[in-house]
């Protein structure tokens, strides 16, 4: 009984000083053409990481003036099996001296909720969701053959990122965004969320990041991201700033 005893606290201790599982990193650089390139994906100059049969790509970060970073992310997945993609494990460091660490934050739970807070107090006063009286007895707005239609569509129908980024704020401060007449975009289309690839299939949309909650740190709309960190499959897609302004001059060459 001693030995078994004492055999099980040397297999704890060993269990307790298991080294932790190193995560691979792969950052963007221009000169591993293996992984690393830079593309214009549907008009939009971006960086591109491509290992182990999954590839990231992230445009240019945009300071949103109220201490919030906005990045278009698109996620491929090309190689067998399945990858999951989850934005809340997403991470970026900012381009102060201390390169203070901004979290993901869910911009499109935060629209949604406004959609439905807003429905609600427009319902509560009378009125339907389509600015019009509601009638005794009904259950809600009612919707034409057509408007059903082009409402389908625009759930169908995934954002191009130059015409998204165009219209994003705009989304913000009314809760909504055009993608043509008729359509609506809706904050799943817009927002890149939580979703499991498999081979053949991608994910994209914009993704948030926010300072910390009791940081006093102010962000300039002009301040770039320092860092930024995708991480995938057990793999951290990393890009960095310098890599960034490359790619700036890239797509200006491009267009010109």
């Amino acid at each position: 009984m001693k030995a078994a005893g004492l055999l099980l606290l040397v297999c704890v201790f060993a269990a307790g000083q298991a080294p932790p599982v190193k995560i691979k990193t792969i950052a963007f650089d221009r000169a591993d053409a293996k992984h690393c390139k830079t593309a214009m994906i549907e008009g939009r100059a971006m960086r591109e990481i491509a290992f182990g049969g999954t590839s990231v790509a992230v445009g240019d970060p945009v300071g949103t003036g109220d201490g919030y970073f906005r990045v278009f992310v698109l996620v491929r997945h090309f190689g067998p099996g399945k990858t999951e993609v989850k934005p809340r494990q997403f991470s970026a460091l900012y381009s102060d001296p201390a390169n203070t660490r901004f979290s993901f934050y869910d911009k499109g739970a935060e629209i949604s909720q406004r959609r439905r807070e807003e429905i609600r107090a427009l319902q509560a006063g009378g009125t339907d969701v389509l600015g019009t009286p509601s009638r005794p007895g009904s259950s809600g707005p009612t919707q034409t053959v057509g408007s059903s239609r082009a409402a389908k569509l625009g759930r169908m129908r995934k954002p191009d990122p130059n015409e998204a980024a165009g219209r994003e704020d705009v989304a913000t401060r009314q809760d909504q965004a055009t993608s043509g007449a008729g359509t609506v975009v809706t904050p799943d289309q817009l927002y890149l969320s939580r979703a499991t690839l498999h081979q053949g299939t991608s994910a994209e949309g914009f993704v948030y990041f926010k300072k910390p909650r009791r940081s006093k740190l102010h962000v300039g709309l002009s301040d770039p991201l320092h860092e930024i960190d995708i991480p995938v499959g057990g793999v951290v897609f990393r890009f960095n700033e310098a890599g960034n302004q490359e790619t700036r001059n890239q797509g200006k060459g491009m267009q010109n």
